[in-house]
């Protein structure tokens, strides 16, 4: 057998079982569409292209169940790459040759969701349940998208049915709870809220809900108390299938017990990286890179006693080490401590110049302070080792900042030059290019072609957002408020409150037909950077 990718190879090993199969079924599916893959950067467009060569020779020899998967692969990576149409016929094909199969059907509603076919999403999921009733996430967005449609009785019944079959799904009580919040049934919210809080005391998110029910209620005290314990954790959904479509399979930790933390802590596996640096401070007790790392996992986890220890006896065996110098930093930054932080950052930068933690904490604390061009100094010297979008978008929000507008736009365009199919570099020019006073005729019109074209590859929050901009830059302001309702309405229900209130403060502005002079909302984190807090331990006892 050829060597194929690895996206079809299990698929093609069932061609050999395939002996007998509903060969109408073949009939039934919708020819595949070849789509413009101009956006696509080279390698993608090369993955896509070969893939779709061998799916296209193979699905000759395939039937039945084995071709249906084959459908659904391809219309798992159209779907990563944004081509939400041909993912739609794909799955469609996926659930017409194998029609008992539950999982299929349920994608296609995630992609009439996303889509916004609400009507097509609640008829798929409706269809996926009756072939799969043990699969809570077709429960959740049936329910989800019936809110959105106005059945509000039908949402409700059924997560109740969840309640009842699996009361230890804290995110059921959760919708429910909202769903009560937004009919004012404020007593009601309440109890789902305090019990979706008991079963999973994590999800600090529902704090922020719990507080608006208690106000409705009148209990001033109860909703301050609330409020004080909300941070940005849902509820959590285990949603295996789509997870699947949107992420490969993270590969095995490798290597040493040092460098398997290190990537076990990337895939947020605090415990298990955990375990790995106590087995590598076992085989060497004084490896400053293991303390350090030590240090910076528990002070992450809320044990700033022992990190502090870890911290200290890392800078006492080696006190020029970059790296020891920044854990310190960050214990005592976790610890609330910024002052006492901020030399030891300052240190990690002498110590080793090209640290990519020091200079962003660095520049963080430079732009908590106020002091906007040293961080653009800092954010500059981070984009050197590690030019991401994220990094250049660091070093464009201090240079605005700044009042130098025209030289982040500078810096973005000089990164652009080499990354033109960077979607999210493309996001921040189209940002910088409609707020900035000096960007020329010529950028902002380049800027609203692009924002459109990100819209339509990807209309998410974050590409509604920026067209708004693009839009505001071109005085259509009636579009921008259309396109920024968007935006709000994707960040509420991502129960992102901090995102939706900054989005709401820039739809103000358009309402006013007032063009932002930012290119994100002044408390974003690129304008105000969060301090390293500790992950939330659990609420405290009921009274």
């Amino acid at each position: 057998m050829p060597r194929f990718s690895p996206i079809l190879r299990s698929v093609l090993g069932l061609l050999l079982a395939a002996c007998v199969a509903d060969l109408a079924a073949e009939a039934l599916v919708k020819p595949l569409p070849q789509p413009d893959t101009s956006k696509l950067s080279p390698a993608e467009t090369k993955e896509l292209d070969a893939t779709r060569a061998e799916f296209d020779k193979a699905r000759i020899g395939m039937v039945g169940d084995a071709l249906a998967a084959a459908y659904a692969q391809m219309g798992a990576l159209y779907l990563r790459l944004g081509f939400d149409d041909v993912a739609a016929v794909a799955f469609y094909d996926a659930s017409q040759l194998s029609p008992r199969d539950g999982r299929w059907m349920y994608m296609r509603g995630v992609v009439a969701r996303g889509q916004k076919r609400d009507n097509d999403a609640r008829a798929a999921f409706e269809a996926a349940l009756a072939l799969d009733k043990n699969y809570l996430p077709i429960r959740y967005r049936l329910a989800d998208t019936l809110l959105d449609l106005g059945d509000v009785d039908g949402a409700r019944k059924v997560l109740l049915a969840v309640q009842k079959e699996h009361p230890e799904a804290a995110a059921a009580w959760a919708m429910l709870g909202r769903l009560e919040l937004k009919q004012k049934r404020y007593a009601d919210a309440v109890t789902n809220l305090e019990q979706a809080l008991k079963v999973e005391p994590q999800a600090d998110a529902l704090y922020q809900d719990l507080a608006e029910a208690y106000t409705g209620l009148g209990n001033a005290g109860a909703a301050a108390g609330a409020r004080a314990m909300a941070g940005g954790t849902p509820p959590s959904v285990d949603d295996p299938i789509v997870a699947g479509v949107y992420r490969r399979a993270a590969p095995q930790p490798a290597g040493t017990p040092l460098e398997q933390a290190k990537q076990l802590l990337e895939l947020h596996s605090f415990t298990g990286a955990r375990a790995k640096v106590d087995e590598a401070l076992k085989a060497d007790a004084n490896d400053i890179e293991a303390l350090a790392l030590a240090a910076r996992l528990d002070a992450l986890t809320g044990q700033g006693a022992k990190a502090q220890d870890e911290a200290a006896r890392a800078l006492r065996l080696k006190p020029d080490s970059a790296v020891a110098n920044l854990s310190q930093g960050m214990v005592y930054e976790f610890a609330g401590s910024e002052a006492r932080a901020y030399p030891y950052y300052q240190r990690a930068v002498e110590a080793d110049p090209r640290q990519p933690d020091a200079r962003l904490l660095l520049g963080n604390a430079l732009m908590r302070r106020g002091q906007f061009a040293q961080a653009a100094d800092q954010y500059r010297q981070l984009t050197a080792v590690d030019p991401s979008a994220e990094a250049v978008s660091h070093l464009a929000a201090a240079l605005v900042a700044a009042g130098r507008c025209g030289d982040a736009l500078a810096a973005v365009n000089g990164v652009l030059a080499k990354r033109a199919k960077d979607g999210d570099l493309m996001q921040t020019f189209v940002r910088l290019a409609s707020t900035c006073a000096a960007a020329d005729a010529q950028e902002q019109t380049m800027a609203f072609d692009y924002a459109r074209a990100l819209y339509k590859q990807l209309p998410n929050a974050g590409n509604s957002a920026a067209l708004a901009l693009a839009q505001a830059a071109q005085g259509k302001f009636e579009d921008a408020q259309k396109s920024q309702a968007e935006a709000i309405y994707d960040a509420v229900r991502l129960n992102d409150t901090a995102r939706a209130e900054m989005y709401r403060e820039t739809m103000r502005q358009f309402t006013a037909a007032q063009k932002p002079d930012r290119p994100w909302p002044s408390q974003h984190p690129y304008f105000k950077p969060p301090v390293l807090t500790p992950l939330p331990a659990g609420p405290p006892p009921s009274k």
